[in-house]
């Protein structure tokens, strides 16, 4: 339990600024975007506010940005409570004090010192608190706005203000200047606009005037409006509170049913609001007779507050005239910047907001042309005793509503990044609302989301066209790392009772007194999914992969009793053939403890399907039927550590004092199984929680893994030249890294000592450095060892005909029978060094089964239990197909797509990327174009992947052979302007390799061309680059083709006529296709590339440009060499089958 100064309100002046507390025992942030490594809360955290709770959503930590003596300081607070009903941001004293901080108030202003006497943040007093940081506008929730620093003028068109101010009449144009700051109109001030046009149509209404006597704020109108469509964020109505005097209006959001109870406690809020901030008690409330005939326990509220209700009469809206006019006019004004910006009526919470934050600073008649805020603002002041001059709203700051905007992406505000200069450095959105004069609310449609941003650019010439497929990205082009980012999201259905190889919330290892949770969230609103990195961090994903789907405050609070992970069931899938998931039951009935430990007793090793589910947390262990072996496991680990020397035991209290960042660290658990999916140990990992690390770039962190089109490479080197292939893994892999910085890490849980700290000195997992050490760590005991490192692929080395190339800690030596001497001698050295398991002949890597036939000198390569897996997203599982995709061209979605919808498609997509690039060509072209629909899936796009997961589902047996053949194939293709939305043409390219395909893409062109030849030859300047490049790794491998010359496969007679004849000239304007075609004739000149013709029935990329007929699939599959897989022994499989389940009887 935690106390804190005072109770949660919205709109307390001060609800963005960081108040110093001497009261409170927690420091306290309701601003989620200020909180940084967020974790989830236990359900029933919360702080005393006076004698009410408030609920505390998450823990995190915040840098404030402090007034030293001379320049800006950073203070940086941990172990901060997230809670977002409260009415402002404490910094507890008390906790300072405990870090050496004191409070000098012997001079004015007084300020915050450290021990030894340096100032740290000169405080401030502002409505009688003390503030440590304050970035707020004089502003409130109910968008009560003044500028605090002055803008230069704006000039621009009395259409283009027309359109700023949300579409007023002519006459308040016409009255702008004289009562507004920052407006200056170029031309005549008349307007004509189709929107107004279409949305101000209405009917005539006489409305009796009532008597208004009363000041600013004192009488009130409420008025209550429904819509249709839902929102984002899941708004149902509005409610808007008017000032008589004045015609300023506040607008409130419900996102329940409106009981009486919300609307008390909106009305609460706003009362305390208006008589703290400027004074004023409200007397009077106008309202529609809906209050006291159906919510009588407002007009109770409103009698004990002595307030006097005037409601109107049943069915005559016109008596309540002050609300439902200017609700009218709100209304109007938010649908006509709606129609003129082409929104979706889904954003219409920040379009109303929008509309009312306009209205207020709009000039109108019955004010005498004067705007609400001039006239609510110069009152009020009068009313208090301020003497003042008109008090007008600044709207300097204002852009045409709905233009598009370039808003600064997180890393590049943040400094992030700045080597990669060529990356987008801003999102594409549009303006949908105002937060303050100088921070404005974007709509970014990619990410769909709103996002309050000062960095950002306008273009008022460009509005929303509706199109989200102009926001795309071609992802066909993407490494398996950046695919693997992806499909980390998938969640497949029916997997909620398996396993997590890893836990999705994180349990704090720190000691009681440190911190009251350090459990680390993957999910709050807004925000990028954040891990620990159990693996090496793959490149970022392209714009297109980033939407995200909303999560509810709701769905947080309840977050932390989930045990469904994201990771896990992504590694079941990537995995699948490899680890298993484990349920927990057994023939459908619960597994207890007492019947583990009886078959363990027994000398019987469980099954997959016999054991109890993974702890998921150090905390969950004690219960757990085999907490002694994982307690084992734990110690074990906690030894091999030793041995290597991973950490020194340091005492806390230097390193806090010196400022050093102390990470957490926590217990994974897993099971190691064999062959037969029995039982053979419990394993305990201690990972690092290096996603808690503060600034770390990607460049600090890069670690190269191996392409998936060299892995095929080498397999198809293994089968022609019958190479030996054996597999080893390296035991504790990063721990044999020494680390190159100064990290400092907590005790493991269940083993910590008081007052004492682990100071890192091995790349230990989970940090985020720790598999770039490692590379660099291996390859030089490679190098030492005489092999030379490929230029072109860092995880492939070689000596003396021996190759060994590795995925992290997996690592494969490939050699000839004659060089067994030399591999062995250099796997023996290797062993010196690092403790290695292994040894076996390869039969899986990165989940992908290998099965080889050494008579035919073949190698296969196959996902079948990836394609099962998978095909659990479809949304029926009673479809079978024979090709992935149907003839008929797929078109955008008119209307937006539901959040849970695009999320459902993004898993779907993600998931068969991964297939696509690594072993089923054959549905390249399929997924290449279904990937542009990623932001705003239609039932029509839901369908189509749902056509691909079945038919790979129907043809897992499928798996890409390599071998039966010589030299090197390659073929290009193009299909001329086939995208009517764009007219950009497709292409696609294959290569293949002693007869087996180990690259291709199917993919759309960068750039619209006006010919068949052009688009031709834009795919085929593409495919010679890869090729050259395929050939110059070959001949690192000291593999030597017996035709140094690349032939190219050209379909296209005009197209290889301009390459290889002399004379021939092409005819274009486009410059780019100009200079492509020049390179090729220097490349055929050269004797680099030869192209020749074949017929189109005999191309094999024809596959990757279009979806072809059934008719023509089965010589497509040839032609990509996808052959039905070699089965295992069905007798075995048998045996196996009935073994397990006689032994289920001893249960």
């Amino acid at each position: 339990m935690k106390a804190a100064f005072s109770a949660s309100q919205q709109g307390y002046p001060l609800k963005d600024a960081f108040i110093l507390d001497s009261g409170s025992t927690t420091h306290i942030c309701n601003d989620l975007s200020r909180i940084e490594d967020v974790r989830p809360s236990t359900p029933g955290d919360y702080i005393w506010a006076g004698s009410s709770k408030v609920w505390i959503r998450g823990y995190g930590a915040v840098t404030l940005t402090t007034e030293g003596s001379q320049d800006k300081q950073a203070l940086h607070i941990v172990n901060v409570a997230w809670c977002p009903d409260f009415l402002c941001s404490l910094v507890s004293f008390r906790l300072l004090r405990r870090q050496g901080i004191w409070w000098d108030n012997r001079e004015d202003p007084t300020s915050l010192r450290r021990w030894d006497g340096t100032i740290i943040a000169i405080l401030s007093e502002r409505h009688g608190q003390w503030i440590i940081e304050d970035t707020t506008p004089f502003d409130s929730a109910f968008h009560v706005r003044m500028n605090r620093t002055k803008r230069s003028p704006q000039r621009a068109t009395a259409m283009l203000w027309h359109k700023r101010l949300g579409h007023p009449g002519p006459s308040a144009i016409e009255h702008l200047i004289q009562q507004s700051e920052g407006v200056r109109i170029k031309g005549i001030t008349t307007v004509q606009c189709d929107a107004c046009g279409r949305s101000k149509s209405k009917r005539q209404i006489r409305r009796a005037l009532r008597l208004n006597d009363e000041g600013p704020g004192e009488r009130i109108a409420i008025d209550f409006h429904e819509y249709e469509a839902d929102s984002f964020t899941k708004e149902k109505s509005q409610m808007l509170i008017t000032c008589r005097n004045s015609r300023y209006v506040w607008d409130f959001y419900f996102k329940d049913n409106r009981p009486a109870r919300s609307i008390i406690r909106l009305l609460a809020l706003f009362i305390q609001f208006m008589k703290k901030q400027f004074n004023i008690t409200v007397k009077v409330i106008e309202t529609d007779n809906e209050i006291v005939t159906v919510k009588q326990e407002v007009e109770k509220w409103c009698t004990s507050l002595s307030i006097r209700l005037e409601p109107s009469a049943p069915d005559t809206q016109a008596q309540n005239g002050g609300a439902e006019r200017s609700g009218g006019v709100i209304k109007e004004k938010a649908r006509a910047i709606r129609l003129d910006a082409n929104l979706p009526w889904e954003l219409w919470p920040e379009i109303t907001r929008a509309a009312v934050y306009l209205y207020n600073r709009t000039p109108n008649y019955p004010n005498k042309w004067k705007s609400p805020y001039e006239i609510f603002f110069t009152r009020a002041a009068a009313t208090n005793g301020i003497v003042t001059g008109p008090r007008r709203p600044n709207q300097a700051h204002l852009r045409a509503y709905g233009c598009k905007a370039f808003a600064m992406t997180d890393d590049t505000h943040r400094g992030k990044s700045r080597l990669q200069r060529l990356d987008p450095k801003a999102w594409i959105g549009y303006l949908v609302g105002y937060q303050s004069t100088n921070i404005y609310r974007i709509w970014i449609p990619s990410m769909a989301k709103v996002i309050s941003t000062r960095d950002v650019v306008f273009n008022e010439d460009t509005i929303f066209n509706g199109k989200t497929e102009d926001l795309m990205d071609n992802l066909m082009h993407n490494t398996l790392e950046e695919i693997a980012t992806w499909v980390r999201t998938v969640e497949l259905p029916g997997t909620q009772s398996q396993q997590p190889e890893t836990e999705t919330f994180y349990e704090d290892d720190t000691t009681q007194e440190e911190s009251p949770r350090t459990q680390k969230t993957r999910y709050h609103q807004g925000r990028k999914v954040v891990e620990a990195y159990l693996t090496p961090p793959p490149t970022p994903p392209p714009v297109a992969l980033l939407v995200q789907g909303e999560v509810n405050n709701e769905d947080m609070t309840n977050m932390s009793n989930q045990s469904t992970s994201m990771t896990s069931p992504w590694a079941a899938a990537f995995m699948a053939g490899t680890e298993s998931g484990h349920i927990g039951q057994h023939e459908g009935k619960p597994i207890d403890k007492a019947q583990v430990k009886r078959l363990l007793s027994k000398g019987i090793k469980p099954y997959r399907n016999q054991l109890p589910p993974l702890p998921t947390a150090y905390s969950k262990l004690e219960d757990h039927p085999l907490y002694d072996m994982f307690k084992e496991a734990e110690k074990t680990h906690l030894r091999s550590h030793q041995q290597m020397k991973s950490w020194t035991e340091v005492q806390a209290s230097p390193v806090k004092r010196a400022g050093h960042q102390i990470l957490d660290c926590m217990w994974v658990y897993t099971y190691k199984l064999d062959k037969h999916h029995r039982l053979i140990k419990c394993k305990a990992r201690l990972v690092v929680r290096g996603d808690q690390q503060r600034n770390i770039t990607s460049q600090d962190t890069y670690a190269a893994t191996l392409a998936g089109r060299s892995f095929r490479m080498l397999m198809a080197i293994a089968a022609k030249y019958d190479l030996e292939l054996k597999q080893y893994d390296v035991t504790n892999a990063f721990v044999h890294a020494t680390i190159d910085r100064e990290i400092y890490m907590r005790m493991p849980k269940g083993y910590q000592k008081p007052g004492t700290l682990l100071k890192v000195q091995k790349a230990l997992y989970g940090l985020r450095i720790s598999p770039l050490l490692w590379q660099k760590e291996f390859t030089a005991t490679l190098a030492s060892i005489g092999f030379q490192q490929i230029p072109q692929e860092p995880c492939c080395m070689i000596k003396d005909g021996v190759i060994i190339f590795f995925y992290v800690d997996d690592i494969i030596v490939a050699y000839h029978s004659k060089q067994e001497s030399e591999a062995m001698k250099a796997i023996n050295q290797i062993q010196e060094k690092y403790a290695c398991t292994g040894g076996d002949n390869l039969q899986w890597f990165l989940g992908v089964e290998v099965i080889r036939d050494r008579k035919q000198k073949t190698i296969q390569l196959s996902q079948a239990a990836y394609a099962d897996k998978i095909s659990q997203l479809a949304s029926r599982q009673d479809i079978r197909h024979d090709t992935p995709m149907s003839g008929m061209e797929l078109r955008p979605r008119s209307d937006l797509a539901e959040p849970s919808e695009i999320n459902r498609y993004q898993r779907k997509i993600g998931s068969l990327l991964f297939a696509a690039v690594t072993t089923r060509p054959d549905i390249a072209f399929a997924t290449s174009r279904l990937a542009r629909f990623l932001v705003n899936p239609s039932t029509e796009h839901q369908d189509a992947a749902d056509r691909v997961l079945l038919y790979l589902k129907k043809t897992e047996s499928l798996a890409l052979e390599l071998g039966r053949g010589d030299g090197l194939e390659v073929a290009s293709d193009a299909s001329f302007a086939d995208n009517t939305l764009d007219r950009k043409s497709s292409q696609g390219y294959a290569i293949k390799l002693f007869g087996g395909l180990i690259a291709w893409r199917a993919s759309k062109q960068d750039t619209v061309t006006t010919s068949t030849t052009e688009a031709e030859l834009l795919a085929l300047s593409q495919v010679a680059k890869e090729a050259i490049f395929t050939s110059r790794l070959l001949k690192e491998l000291q593999v030597n083709l017996s035709n140094p010359i690349i032939t190219i496969k050209c379909d296209n007679t005009q197209t290889i006529r301009l390459v290889n004849e002399d004379v021939a000239k092409l005819q274009t304007k486009l410059r780019h296709v100009d200079i492509h075609n020049h390179w090729l004739r220097q490349e055929v000149t050269r004797k680099t590339i030869k192209v020749e013709y074949v017929p189109s029935d005999n191309m094999i990329a024809d596959g990757f440009t279009k979806s072809l007929p059934a008719n023509k699939w089965a010589s497509f599959l040839d032609q990509l060499g996808l052959v039905k897989r070699k089965e295992s022994p069905l007798k075995e499989a048998e045996l196996e089958k009935l073994q397990e389940h006689l032994e289920g009887l001893y249960m």
